[in-house]
């Protein structure tokens, strides 16, 4: 005696598996850039021209170490280049991917030298921590001091 073909345990299991296909090894979506815009105030007298080659607002997903960890760029939000002997400058940096941030400041390249980079000013306020959220701008206010510099690396380490 023949036993008769299951058709319909063979359609339920198609239909089972193709409901749960998913377009197989596609990336997920990526999630929206945010961007930062910042206002900063320099309190005191600017370094001379000849050791400013150049500045800008970095904001670190990391805490360095030394100056080394300064080529890390792809953890990084990097302004372009800032306004030199002002008393406040505004800037945005556009695509920002979203995360947090916890080592944030004006940074001061000295020489020509690619590892002469100190920072000048860091955020202050949560610790100097903050977070860009996905397709939203965040807002900060940094402050430099010129006669009361930050120590680098941090001693907090």
């Amino acid at each position: 005696m023949r036993t008769p073909f299951p058709y319909g345990a063979i359609a339920l299991a198609v239909l089972l598996l193709s409901a749960g296909c998913d377009h197989g090894l596609e990336p997920p979506e990526r999630e929206p850039d945010g961007s930062i815009a910042a206002t900063v105030t320099y309190l005191g007298d600017w370094p001379p021209a000849s050791e400013v080659v150049d500045f800008r607002f970095v904001a670190m997903r990391f805490t360095p170490r030394d100056t080394l960890d300064f080529l890390q760029l792809n953890r990084m939000a990097i302004s372009g280049r800032l306004a030199y002997g002002v008393e406040r400058d505004s800037f945005t940096v556009q695509a920002v991917q979203p995360g947090v941030f916890v080592y944030t400041g004006i940074a001061q390249q000295q020489t020509s030298d690619i590892l002469s980079w100190r920072p000048v000013g860091l955020l202050d306020g949560d610790g100097g921590i903050f977070s860009v959220l996905p397709g939203a701008q965040t807002q900060l206010n940094l402050t430099v001091d010129f006669d009361n510099l930050p120590v680098f690396p941090p001693e907090d380490l």
